[in-house]
């Protein structure tokens, strides 16, 4: 890539939020090097916050403050191309900065409405005024999806065309370890079963799914990373763990379970099969046209059940799958930065 390539993105969080799209943005700056992050400073007031927040346009107002820095610094040193992550685009349909566009969908406001959330309220809110923000920060741009259902959904729900560019896991990092060192830091007895679920504990991750899971198979343990710290019954709750400590737990753990109602690409996911841990996960959760044979098992709906026989079905033969062998090969840094180089090169002109 020319060393002489300057990128732009817009972001809807800083970094003292660690998340699936914060990640992404590292990987561009692995691919490009000369990146200049802009996010949302939350400026605007803790109660206008709050009160933004409750119609729908606390990420749409928060984008206007962080694309105007943007623009500023395009003014002074121009970037070449400038991509934007979900809601936080759309000032730029607007101001259109006169460089290449690229919007980059990792879910769909509309798509999370209408399958995650249960209040009527919040569905609107979310799907139809973030839903347009959400569109509109598409319209006129090169659009990117970072899995084949989300493609989908930026073409049914917002009649948008894109291309698919998969989000990358670090494979050298998140890869196979002992879970002696591990489990008995976390207090967990070598031979006990360990599952392990990251994410926010609420209902669009389908942590009310896990709770009752865990109370059918009291012979399992389960781990939580996110929410508060704490124990019950055999759901241990973690808390906050840092992205680089992430591979330890899932060395501690047998299988990653992610009952999810609605994702886009976890990057829990893919860590958890760069670490070679099957996993058990809802319809919702698993982003790829492939088969689960080797990585797993994929339930339908949101019954218990399911997950349960799933579960003992993964932890009666372990040996039988290799879920690292599925994803180092598709969804490593190395393919994820030469994908972007050579797109942003075709938009540019310049040739491989």
């Amino acid at each position: 890539m020319n060393a002489d390539v300057r990128v732009g993105v817009l972001t809807p969080y800083g970094p003292q939020v660690v998340g699936g799209v914060e990640v992404f943005n590292e990987g561009l700056r692995r691919a490009f090097g000369d990146v200049e992050i802009f996010a949302n400073t939350g400026n605007h007031g803790p109660q206008s916050r709050a009160d933004l927040r409750r119609v729908g346009l606390d990420q749409p107002v928060g984008a206007v403050h962080a694309a105007r820095a943007l623009l500023r610094r395009h003014r002074e040193e121009p970037f070449n191309v400038i991509l934007s992550n979900g809601v936080s685009g759309w000032p730029l349909t607007i101001a259109r900065p006169g460089v290449p566009l690229v919007q980059v969908y990792h879910n769909t406001m509309a798509g999370f409405a209408r399958r995650a959330l249960s209040l009527r309220g919040d569905r609107f809110t979310t799907g139809r005024v973030m839903g347009l923000f959400d569109r509109l920060a598409g319209i006129g741009k090169h659009v990117v999806g970072v899995s084949q259902p989300v493609l989908r959904e930026v073409e049914s729900l917002y009649g948008l065309r894109g291309r698919l560019i998969p989000n990358a896991v670090d494979t050298e990092a998140f890869k196979p370890a002992n879970p002696g060192p591990e489990r008995a830091h976390l207090g967990i007895p070598r031979e006990a079963k360990v599952g392990l679920f990251v994410g926010r504990p609420n209902r669009t991750k389908g942590y009310d799914i896990l709770l009752r899971v865990a109370e059918a198979l009291p012979d399992v343990e389960f781990l939580v990373v996110g929410g508060r710290q704490g124990t019950t019954g055999n759901v241990q709750s973690l808390g906050p763990i840092a992205h680089g400590d992430m591979p330890r737990v899932y060395a501690a753990s047998d299988f990653f379970f992610l009952p999810s109602r609605y994702e886009g690409l976890s990057l829990s996911l893919l860590e958890a099969l760069s670490c070679d841990l099957p996993v058990v996960v809802s319809e919702a959760a698993w982003p790829f046209d492939e088969e689960p044979l080797t990585c797993g098992a994929v339930v339908p709906g949101d019954g218990e059940r399911g997950f349960v026989d799933a579960i003992r079905y993964v932890l009666g033969d372990p040996q039988k799958f290799s879920p690292r062998a599925f994803v180092v090969r598709r969804y490593n840094l190395d393919v994820f930065q030469e994908t972007w180089r050579n797109f942003v090169e075709a938009l540019l002109g310049m040739g491989s």
